[in-house]
């Protein structure tokens, strides 16, 4: 808890700083930008929890651009999916009847290349994926070339965490393992050849059948990341937990392009510093509430098993090359040779090479 509360102090500390930087914005009326995401508002609250990545970037956001533009730019919230689907907010984003949105696993319906993040096991850590995002001159391109098509700019990308396996068979602690499981995936297809990969069956299931589907045995198991699992009380239907990370799972803040492009230009770059401070407080939310509340929850009642290094290597010899030429055939090679380039760079960057 101590971590918890020196976080929220130093979000504090950060807002109480720096409030003659609206000052000079010499705007003649306030500005208002409408901003969707999908967390319920529950934070800050008393009890023994962090907030939410999304709910965390959202606050983070209007507390920030608030104070620095003294309150001459004004953030209304619009959480707990009050307005739809992570698709359907991206949807009003880039129509322009919203203006910001965080969005996860939903931008690669509008932009394809944005899936060459989903690799399994790509990422050997969070800070590379996090070095790629930040310093990558790969992600920079990227991230311009899906503004040019789909009218949505990047602000920022936080973190929704690292997917793992659950199932109420057996503990999986090798690729054998998964073998003959059915396991609920999302609708993708890259998430269906990676189970395929494995041996075991993947069965696409909506969120809101997911609960029912576990206790009824529909499926034996499903894959997200650990606070996901504890949001959707999956622990009480799941008896096995095993923390491979197969994938990471973003938070993308974007703001409709034209909208960001007809405000002023100190309120662009208001904007773009925000969106950089709040997606690393989702990273930091999404870590707190990982690794000191939500796994502690789970071991009270699952078995977890993190899987060791050679172990890893051996899931990710299996998934990588199916869900690899998956992703060349629909994004094309030049694309993923600059993904895989760019994680390299950062591994070397960071000392893992």
């Amino acid at each position: 808890m101590k971590r918890i509360f020196a976080w929220i102090l130093i979000i504090a500390i950060t807002l109480m700083s720096g409030n003659a930087f609206g000052g000079a914005m010499g705007l003649d009326k306030p500005i208002e930008l409408r901003f969707g995401y999908g967390d319920a508002n529950s934070w800050p609250g008393m009890g023994n929890y962090a907030p939410y990545p999304e709910e965390a970037m959202a606050k983070y956001f209007k507390a920030f651009v608030e104070s620095r533009s003294n309150g001459m730019v004004k953030v209304k919230l619009l959480g707990n999916s009050i307005l739809g689907s992570n698709r359907e907010m991206l949807e009003m984003v880039r129509g322009g009847s919203l203006d910001i949105c965080t969005s996860t696993g939903a931008i690669g319906s509008m932009f394809p290349k944005f899936e060459v993040i989903y690799m399994p096991y790509v990422f050997a850590s969070e800070e590379i994926a996090w070095w790629v995002f930040d310093n990558s001159k790969f992600w920079k391109n990227l991230m311009a070339e899906m503004e040019a098509e789909t009218n949505l700019r990047s602000l920022g990308i936080g973190q929704n965490g690292v997917r793992n396996f659950t199932n109420n068979v057996r503990q999986v602690e090798t690729p054998a393992d998964l073998k003959g499981l059915k396991i609920r995936v999302m609708e993708s297809p890259l998430y269906v050849r990676m189970i395929d990969a494995f041996g075991a069956q993947a069965t696409p299931i909506g969120w809101n059948e997911l609960y029912m589907s576990l206790q009824t045995k529909v499926v034996d198991g499903e894959e997200n990341p650990v606070s996901i699992i504890a949001a959707g009380k999956l622990h009480e239907v799941q008896k096995y937990l095993t923390l491979d990370g197969h994938t990471w799972s973003e938070d993308l803040l974007v703001i409709n392009s034209k909208r960001i492009k007809s405000l002023p230009k100190e309120v662009q770059h208001l904007l773009t510093i925000a969106g950089q401070r709040c997606a690393v407080a989702g990273r930091q939310a999404e870590e707190l509430n990982t690794l000191l509340l939500k796994l502690p929850l789970l071991r009270k009642t699952m078995k977890i098993y993190k899987p060791t290094q050679a172990q890893i290597a051996e899931f990710k010899e299996i998934a990588r090359p199916p869900v690899e030429a998956w992703l060349r055939e629909r994004v094309g090679n030049e694309t993923v040779d600059r993904f895989l380039a760019a994680v390299r760079e950062a591994e070397k960057s960071l000392g893992y090479r």
